[in-house]
């Protein structure tokens, strides 16, 4: 037998450790968690079954107690309940199977549930003890507080026997965490409880839950409890806190008839605050109450309170949507005349009102007092007026403000060249819009949005610039903006313009590859292009196909479109076609059959006419009486016996008298 060295067998020995290293290092790691794992499952187990306990019951003695507690867990060592008879501030003795067992402490378990830990009912009906658990739990435990309540009134709890303070404190606790913890339905349980089949609901609860509800934004159901509790006649407010709450509840929630009681009796409490006030003049200003809110003014001065900018401001924007804008301007120079009120907001609502009224130059004039008052413009100043001098289709004072804004260094933004670039392209100035807009990619500093390609896709494709409008698409997917459906269908336009039904056909084949939906816009541009490129084989076959391939169901107007475009190309049997299609959708209306009838007389379609009106006939459709009569009338101004015939036959289907000729004229 061969035989090594034992320097030899060591060396090998630390090489194989050095080369398997690795996995020597996962054994030990695995190993070391698997044992520190099973002893902290013991230790879980102990600690769910016994709590904090240590209990050691009499005449057994220490070393007997610990290898019971350590023992594992089964139905001999731990029982399923433990009858606690006796509680006391220090050691409490328990009894079990008839063994009395001294307990250093006695706890909760927060692993268990309400079904696991057994509660003794005399323990549950006891008032003292009740309230003390209930209240210690509701500080961090609100479910398992709620649970004990509900627990003890099933198992016959009488509140009226509870001393009315602890009764309140309980409920306090109670009403309160469960609105704190959101759960406002088991918050009106409760107080139905209370009123029930206890002593009744406080002020000071109400109050309470009120404050509490408010500051939670629950103010719906701040609403909801106040309606429940204020249906006890005998119950009298008079805390001016719970109707400034519930005044604030009541304009978040936007009813304006609560708004109205509240403040009543807000006031008939005490003097309201200004933040009363406030939320009064917001509720006045949502209303567009502009006599309101000046009224409510006029009480905060009488009163002598200061009134801040906000409060102004929001007074200005009721006057502004009422159009009241001269009580606007009369409330300006008051705001002026306490100092430091007017703010740029200030200003800017008012300048709206005087844009809204189409007022450019009181507009102007405002701009120019605003800065003598040293109040710097924004933004929305210059935004105000650049669209009060488009609108007013004065594009080149929206130029200069524009160039105004530039010089003295304003921040620019996407909306304020966007409205520049809207008033160009309404004016047709096409190549002044593409400036800015181009001045607007200089540096990528103020990126267009897509309201602004499609502002400026609409305007070339108006102006004949097909060209120039792709290109736009180009840079707009480029910019990762995804296109929408009103731009594909401005696209389609520019195409009707420039009779390019192959680059139509192409733009919406991109349009349906891109996920965009089209609408029955769409389709009828599509209808226009065909028949105006003479395609109407094409414009039946897409009509047929594809609304419903797009899931879109199409409406009535489009197949009377269709229906008129083959009737002006005098191609009777593709327009029978159509109509065909149209009474299978849907029923065409009195109008629909009006045009069509009243197309086919015009160009001597007889026979076409006569076809369509036994159709009609046939789906029991609408059709006026003149318009039949007026076929029927050139039929026999022709002398087209057959057409006669027919138009007869299908009128009396449809109920329609046959009267003299230019009757219905």
């Amino acid at each position: 037998m061969l035989t090594l060295p034992c320097n030899g067998v060591i060396s090998m020995l630390l090489q194989l450790a050095h080369a398997l290293r690795v996995e020597l290092a996962f054994v030990f790691v695995f190993g070391f968690l698997w044992v520190a794992g099973r002893h902290v499952e013991a230790a879980f187990f102990s600690t769910r079954w016994h709590g904090t306990c240590k209990t050691v019951p009499l005449g057994m003695s220490a070393s007997m107690a610990k290898r019971r507690r350590h023992a594992p867990p089964s139905l001999n060592n731990f029982p399923e309940q433990t009858d606690c008879r006796q509680v006391t501030q220090g050691s409490r003795t328990c009894v079990r199977d008839g063994t009395a067992m001294r307990t250093a402490e006695l706890h909760w378990v927060p692993t268990m549930s309400s079904s696991e830990a057994k509660i003794d009912p005399s323990l549950l009906c006891d008032p003292t003890w009740l309230v003390n658990e209930v209240v210690q739990m509701c500080r961090t435990q609100v479910q398992r507080a709620l649970e004990t309540y509900h627990m003890a009134m099933k198992v016959g709890l009488c509140l009226r026997h509870i001393p009315q303070a602890d009764c309140f404190n309980l409920f306090t606790a109670l009403v309160i965490s469960a609105i704190r913890a959101g759960q406002t339905d088991e918050a009106l349980r409760l107080l139905r409880d209370l009123r029930e089949q206890g002593p009744g609901i406080t002020i000071a609860l109400l109050a309470s839950s009120i404050k509490v509800c408010t500051s939670k934004q629950l103010y719906h159901e701040c609403l909801a409890i106040y309606d429940y509790v204020s249906m006890d006649p005998e119950l009298q407010i008079e805390d001016k806190s719970i109707w400034s709450c519930l005044l604030f509840c009541a304009v978040e929630t936007g009813f304006p008839q609560r708004c109205r009681f509240f403040f009543d009796k807000l006031k008939a409490s005490g003097a309201p605050s200004v933040k009363d006030y406030g939320n009064m003049i917001r509720f006045a200003s949502m209303s567009n109450e502009c006599e309101l809110a000046l009224a409510l003014v006029w009480e905060i001065r009488e009163a002598g309170a200061s009134i801040d900018s906000i409060v102004y401001n929001s007074v200005l924007a009721a006057c502004v949507a009422a159009d009241r804008v001269e009580e606007a301007r009369t409330l300006l120079g008051q705001m002026e005349a306490d100092g430091g009120v007017a703010d740029v907001i200030t200003y800017n609502i008012l300048a709206k009102g005087y844009a809204k009224a189409g007022r450019m130059d009181h507009c102007f004039q405002l701009f120019d007092h605003m800065l003598a008052q040293n109040i710097k413009p924004s933004q929305v100043t210059y935004g105000i007026l650049l669209d009060c001098c488009i609108n007013e289709k004065k594009v080149d004072k929206a130029a200069q403000v524009f160039d105004r804004m530039t010089r003295e260094g304003c921040v620019m933004n996407t909306v304020l060249y966007t409205t520049l670039i809207k008033g160009f392209a309404r004016d047709g100035q096409v190549d002044r819009a593409m400036h800015v807009y181009e001045q607007m990619c200089t540096g990528r500093s103020v990126p267009p949005d897509l309201i602004t390609f499609s502002i400026l896709i609409k305007a070339n494709c108006d102006a004949f610039r097909l060209e120039a409008a792709l290109q736009l698409l180009d840079a707009m997917l480029d910019l990762k903006l995804k296109p929408d459906e009103v731009i594909f269908n401005n696209l389609l336009g520019g195409c009707v313009k420039e009779s390019k039904a192959e680059l139509a056909k192409r733009i919406y084949e991109e349009m349906v590859a891109a996920g965009i939906r089209p609408s029955n816009a769409t389709f009828s541009i599509l209808i226009r292009l065909f028949a105006q490129c003479k395609l109407l084989d094409e414009a039946v076959h897409m009509l047929r196909r594809e609304p419903a391939a797009q899931g879109i169901s199409p409406e009535p107007r489009l197949f009377s479109q269709l229906v008129l475009c083959c009737l002006r190309e005098r191609q009777g049997r593709r327009a029978v076609e159509v109509y065909r299609l149209m009474i299978e959708q849907s029923s065409p209306t009195i109008a629909a059959h009006k045009c069509i009838l009243g197309m086919c007389v015009k160009l001597n379609m007889l026979d076409t006419g006569v076809e369509i009106l036994g159709l009609a006939a046939e789906a029991n459709g609408r059709v006026d009486a003149c318009d039949a009569q007026q076929l029927l009338d050139v039929a026999q101004r022709k002398r087209r016996a057959q057409c006669v015939e027919a138009c007869v036959a299908a009128m009396g289907r449809l109920g329609i008298a046959i009267a003299s000729a230019g009757h219905c004229r």
